[in-house]
């Protein structure tokens, strides 16, 4: 993993209103155990015990950034005076949804990440492990699974749509839009424990499941309780919900009115699908169901449709869990007036 994946993930959930340059500082600050020998200590009261902290704040935004390497020397000084509790302890004291989003972060680029269940210490070992690589030479040689560069490698400037061309070569596993070709990340796997963001979906789901048992409401932890065809579509669910918010990310990121082109992909899609949202059924699971039939045929006017052999059926059926959590559509009404 480059040192500026792990830095604009953490710096994403815990860095506040810091500019990037200060939280670059901070990052090395939290990794460095604290000045014990009088040196140490006059080099920090000159502000000169972090190898970083003389440089200018453009500099430090363009080391943030991966635009411009880091020093190996400077690098090799850090990880003599690292004390990975220090910053398992800055990692600890951050807010519960922090943590979580910084787990699935991390879980989206390792498989194995934080395999001991321990957050602090999984990162803190990570940036050692960078910094490490970056010493000898091999800043990516972790066994990182591609992630969505804000700004693609071959250009400064998102792509500009629209192109001439846009395709999806499964053997470079690129998107090539135009003479440009932008790296996807690999398909994100669900979290074990339900992410903040999955709330409102999958509360949703459940609403569902009940309303077809007739049951009062039902919670994740009545999951195991419930009928296979229940669990089945649950678990088949949330990867669709995952592998839409992979393309979703992707094109808000990474091309020019993305934002503008990801909507386009959610409004297309809601309208596509919505008589046979407020057709009658039985029950919620029923219109779940016929929805999610429905949807694999559909095609909008956004770019995402034009993304040929990367956008199939769980990525569709996914975007309907995105209009789920943008209150456009629900799997139970109560009543005529809710349509």
């Amino acid at each position: 993993m480059l040192f500026s994946e792990f830095a604009n993930i953490l710096y994403k959930r815990c860095g506040g209103s810091a500019a990037p340059h200060e939280y670059f500082l901070l990052l090395f600050e939290k990794i460095m155990r604290e000045p014990k020998t009088d040196q140490e200590k006059k080099q920090a009261a000159a502000d000169k015990y972090n190898p970083f902290a003389s440089l200018k704040p453009d500099t430090l935004d363009r080391l943030f950034s991966g635009k411009n390497p880091l020093n190996p020397q400077k690098v090799r000084a850090v990880l003599t005076l690292s004390y990975t509790h220090n910053f398992a302890e800055y990692i600890k004291n951050q807010s519960g949804d922090a943590q979580l989003a910084i787990e699935a972060d991390f879980k989206q680029r390792l498989s194995d990440f934080n395999s001991d269940d321990n957050l602090g210490y999984a990162c803190a070992d990570l940036f050692v492990q960078i910094l490490s690589d970056i010493v000898d030479g091999n800043e990516t040689s972790s066994p990182v699974i591609s992630s969505i560069s804000p700004i693609p490698p071959q250009s400064n400037k998102p792509v500009t749509l629209p192109a001439t061309s846009v395709y999806y070569d499964e053997t470079d596993g690129k998107i090539h839009i135009g003479s440009i070709g932008i790296s996807i990340p690999k398909e994100l796997a669900p979290p074990k424990n339900i992410a903040p963001e999955e709330e409102i979906y999958v509360r949703e789901l459940l609403a569902a499941y009940a309303d077809e048992k007739k049951t009062g409401i039902l919670t994740v932890a009545d999951l195991d309780s419930l009928p296979e065809k229940y669990k089945i579509n649950f678990r088949g669910q949330r990867i669709n919900y995952y592998s839409a918010v992979r393309i979703d990310r992707f094109v808000r990121d990474a091309i020019e009115g993305g934002n503008e082109e990801a909507d386009n992909w959610k409004s297309g899609t809601l309208d596509y699908i919505i008589d046979t949202v407020l057709d009658d059924y039985d029950n919620g699971y029923k219109r779940l169901v016929a929805v999610m039939k429905k949807v694999v045929d559909s095609s909008t006017t956004s770019v995402v449709s034009s993304f040929v052999r990367l956008v199939g059926a769980k990525e569709k059926k996914g975007v309907c869990h995105l209009l789920i959590n943008d209150g456009e559509i629900k799997w139970v009404y109560n009543d005529d007036e809710d349509y």
